[in-house]
């Protein structure tokens, strides 16, 4: 299903993060960070289960080891390709139509909350960037990607449900999906292969982008957000 993207915003940390992101530096992990990375948070930054290809309910699948078959299974089966490790991944929050076709007054309550910052991203810090001309951005990332000769898959991550779903995701798309518990942060990712091996981040410059950014609060986002319909209802 096609969404619109009407704005991206990164959080941060530390203000001094914020304004190296205006001058167009992408600070970029390696996936293996993230699947390595503990906190206290749940669904915050760290995910173990980041690029899962193949995840199988336990009484969907057989497993056996030298004729001998594995029963009792404590949970579902899961697969990783090692190489996404040294995948570069920028992780930003995209306020996305969802599945809203149009508003109306019935609807504008709604479709705010679905655009809206959700609490649980003020964990990841009180600094934010809003980048405020999506296309723009994706062509400057793209042509700074592109000048490095670095591979690069961008898009929407989809979000699944680990207690029901049974499958496999190609090799590709299991950088952009992730367990529904997650599904507040409203991902859009960029995955860059620099083609080197490691666990150095990569930052990468795509110039300045202050002329489609501006600088806030994480907690002042909701307040200064306004929906206003053709006949003047306003959300």
């Amino acid at each position: 299903m096609s969404r619109t993207i009407f704005f991206l915003v990164k959080v941060f940390d530390r203000e001094e993060y914020a304004k190296d992101f205006i001058k167009g530096k992408l600070f970029s992990n390696r996936l293996s960070f993230f699947r390595k990375y503990e906190e206290d948070e749940s669904a915050n930054r760290g995910d173990k289960y980041e690029g899962v290809v193949g995840w199988h309910q336990p009484d969907q699948i057989r497993l056996e080891i030298n004729g001998k078959i594995i029963t009792d299974l404590a949970g579902p089966v899961m697969t990783q390709m090692n190489w996404h490790d040294h995948l570069n991944v920028f992780c930003i929050y995209a306020a996305h139509s969802g599945d809203f076709y149009e508003i109306s007054e019935e609807t504008i309550e709604e479709f705010k909350k679905q655009i809206s910052i959700p609490k649980e991203c003020e964990t990841l810090g009180d600094y934010a960037v809003i980048v405020t001309n999506f296309n723009k951005f994706i062509e400057r990332v793209k042509a700074a990607a592109s000048s490095n000769n670095y591979g690069l898959n961008a898009g929407l991550v989809e979000y699944y449900d680990p207690t029901s779903f049974n499958g496999s995701f190609s090799e590709v798309d299991s950088i952009f999906r992730k367990r529904d518990e997650y599904k507040h942060q409203k991902e859009y990712r960029f995955s860059f292969d620099t083609g080197i091996a490691g666990n150095d981040p990569l930052i990468l410059n795509i110039g300045d982008i202050s002329d489609i950014t501006m600088q806030c609060k994480v907690s002042d986002i909701n307040a200064q957000l306004e929906i206003k319909l053709p006949n003047g209802k306003i959300a």
